[in-house]
C-alpha cells in the first residue's frame, strides 16, 4: 500500500507537534504540508490524503477560518465528499454539527460529523489532566514505548461528546477511572471523519495518529 500525504492546518495550536508525529511514520507518510490559507488549499488538495485539523481555542479557530476566505467552506466539501479528516480538541468542535457551551453569539464551524459537542467540558486550563485510555482500535498496533496498550489521554480545556445522532457514528474511545465521568465519549469515527477531546499529539504515543493514517491509505485504496 502506498505512502500518503497529509495536510495540517496550521492556523494555531499545535499544529507542530501534529507535523512531526505524522514524520515518525516515514513508512507510512510519504510527507507532511501545512495549510495556513485558502491559497494553500487549492494548491493542495488534489494531492493530499488527509486533513489533521489541530486543537487551539475553537472560537479564535473560527474567527481565523471566516478571515481566510474559502477556507472554511473548503474545508467543509472536503468532509462532505467523504474525504479524511481528524480533528482534536478544538478541532473536534469544528467538525461536529452541534455545539453547546459556546460563546454569547454561538460560533461558526465546519460540521459533518453528526454529534453533539461540549466546549471546556472539563473547566478551566488549570483543570487539565492525563488519563490512560484503553482503545480496541489501537491494539493491533501493540503497545507503545513504555510497554503500555493504553494511550495517554491528554485534556487540556477539552470538549466532550455528549450525543451520537447517528449510527453511522462509531465510538472509538471513552474515559475510564475518571471519578463522576466514567464512560463520556472522548473520540469517534464517522466513514473517514475521525475526532478526539484529547491530544496524542502532546505524548510520545505515535499510535492514535498511526490509526488515522490507515484510515487515509484505506480511503486512497477505496478511490474509483
Amino acid at each position: 500500500m502506498a505512502r500518503v500525504t497529509i495536510a495540517v492546518i496550521a492556523l494555531q495550536g499545535a499544529f507542530s507537534e501534529h507535523v512531526f508525529m505524522l514524520q515518525r511514520l516515514p513508512e507510512l507518510v510519504d510527507r507532511t504540508v501545512e495549510i495556513r490559507s485558502f491559497t494553500d488549499f487549492e494548491q493542495h488538495k488534489d494531492s493530499i490524503d488527509g486533513i489533521v485539523l489541530p486543537g487551539g481555542e475553537s472560537t479564535t479557530m473560527a474567527i481565523l477560518l471566516e478571515r481566510e476566505v474559502g477556507l472554511r467552506d473548503g474545508l467543509k466539501q472536503w468532509v462532505q465528499d467523504g474525504k479524511p479528516i481528524w480533528g482534536t480538541c478544538a478541532g473536534l468542535i469544528m467538525l461536529a454539527d452541534t455545539i453547546t457551551s459556546t460563546k454569547i453569539g454561538g460560533q461558526s464551524q465546519i460540521g459533518g460529523l453528526r454529534v453533539t459537542v461540549r466546549r471546556n467540558a472539563f473547566g478551566r486550563q488549570s483543570d487539565s489532566f492525563e488519563i490512560p485510555l484503553a482503545i480496541a482500535a489501537l491494539e493491533s498496533y501493540g503497545p507503545n514505548g513504555q510497554g503500555s496498550l493504553a494511550l495517554p489521554g491528554v485534556f487540556i480545556r477539552a470538549p466532550v461528546i455528549e450525543a451520537v445522532h447517528d449510527e453511522g457514528v462509531e465510538v472509538v474511545a471513552k474515559l475510564q477511572g475518571r471519578e463522576g465521568r466514567e464512560g463520556e465519549i472522548v473520540a469517534v469515527k464517522q466513514g473517514n471523519v475521525l475526532g478526539s477531546s484529547f491530544h496524542p499529539e502532546l505524548t510520545g504515543d505515535v499510535r492514535f495518529h498511526r490509526f488515522f493514517v490507515d484510515i487515509c491509505r484505506n480511503a486512497v485504496v477505496a478511490r474509483p
